[in-house]
């Protein structure tokens, strides 16, 4: 799926037999980014001829994906009807599991949270199913329309194309027929990916305007485990069978963490820099068994000098994998989500830091940010691969 870049939609509007169809997604991602607007500044931007417009506008209100919201200013000539992405129902639903906690959410069409419900995601991984279709089944008989993908984020190796997903290091769970098991059973199409996935897609939608204005990004997810996102061209990077991306796995050095990988490794970048990391560091500093590690953000917030100290060494080996990220992919950005973000006006000098020493090579330098998805960003993930249908245009994954 390649998402519709609206900078270059002159280069984008279509002259094949499927030219209305992709010139309503130009149409659509150009309202989603610059709403309000009208279809004469559509026109302006797109190159498309003002009566196309105006018939691809007529369709998208027709479909509910659009409404005229007011009358704008005028610029000289007749004032225009603005238009606006429609947020009256339900567009997507999104399936969100962590190793620790499942979310099920629907959101409408511009990203935003209408309903959430959230379990523990166990073991068990016909229990875990169980549950989530239980949810979707009660959302499903409330849905207005039944034209509406789900979309599901994973922590692990997914193989986007089958749906098939390959590995949760989490819990074992291998050759999983996850869209298959959902689809047949809700009889709506599922888009699965793996979570660090799903944030660069959610990223390069709904970040901030740094993030969706550019081509080449990485998003590195710091949870339970290491994620990465590799956004590249306007699109997902998966490499073969999904794998691409488990920089969480890449060795460092020959230091031993007292801290296991999900995967069982002690020498994985993840074992030193997932929450697990950084709360296992902190109890040994304390001598206590702390179990919320946003506890310890909060202790260091406060200026607690353990908590601190745990954070920081966290953020020294973030430093340390981020810049061979930089060094490996020569992004244009890389963007930092998961909790420790809460703590980022206090790590970011550091991180900066620890990076720019670290890289000794004189190559482009990338701009390191925060996620700004909030505290649940692989949620929002997986609203977006819920949302790629009406929005982006599906071809050959990369």
């Amino acid at each position: 799926m390649r998402k519709i870049d609206i900078r270059t939609a002159k280069d984008q509007v279509a002259r094949s037999d499927t030219i209305r169809n992709i010139n309503k997604l130009v149409v659509l991602n150009y309202i989603r980014e610059f709403e309000p607007t009208s279809r004469a500044e559509i026109a302006r931007h797109t190159a498309l001829q003002r009566s196309t417009v105006s018939s691809l506008v007529t369709s998208l209100i027709e479909e509910g994906l659009v409404k005229e919201v007011g009358i704008g200013k005028s610029s000289g000539g007749r004032k225009p009807m603005l238009l606006e992405l429609s947020r009256d129902e339900e567009a997507a639903i999104g399936v969100d599991i962590t190793p620790s906690t499942t979310t099920i959410a629907t959101a409408n069409l511009a990203g935003e949270i209408l309903e959430k419900h959230s379990f523990p995601t166990f073991a068990d991984r016909e229990k875990t199913v169980s549950n989530i279709l239980r949810a979707l089944e009660k959302i499903k008989g409330r849905l207005r329309k039944n034209n509406i993908q789900i979309g599901v984020s994973v922590p692990g190796v997914v193989d986007d194309i089958s749906g098939v997903v390959i590995y949760v290091p989490f819990f074992g769970w291998e050759n999983w027929k996850l869209r298959e098991d959902l689809s047949e059973k809700l009889g709506l199409p599922v888009l699965v990916d793996n979570d660090a996935n799903a944030i660069a897609l959610a990223e390069s939608w709904f970040g901030r305007s740094e993030v969706r204005g550019v081509k080449s990004f990485i998003a590195v997810l710091v949870a339970e485990g290491l994620g990465t996102g590799i956004f590249f061209d306007g699109q997902i990077y998966r490499g073969n069978k999904g794998a691409a991306g488990e920089f969480g796995h890449m060795t460092i050095g020959k230091q031993r963490s007292e801290t296991a990988c999900s995967c069982g490794g002690r020498y994985c970048l993840e074992a030193f820099v997932s929450n697990k990391a950084t709360l296992n560091r902190y109890n040994k500093l304390v001598g206590k068994a702390e179990d919320d590690v946003e506890r310890v953000f909060d202790l260091a917030l406060r200026g607690d000098k353990k908590a601190l100290e745990a954070v920081f060494e966290t953020v020294d080996f973030l430093g340390l994998g981020v810049a061979n990220l930089i060094v490996g992919l020569s992004p244009e950005l890389v963007v930092i989500a998961g909790k420790i973000t809460k703590l980022w006006n206090l790590i970011q000098p550091t991180l900066i830091e620890k990076i720019s020493s670290t890289i000794k090579q004189k190559i482009p330098t990338a701009k390191i940010t925060a996620s700004t998805l909030g505290e649940n960003p692989t949620l929002l993930g997986a609203i977006s691969l819920s949302l790629v249908k009406k929005f982006a245009k599906i071809d050959s994954a990369v």
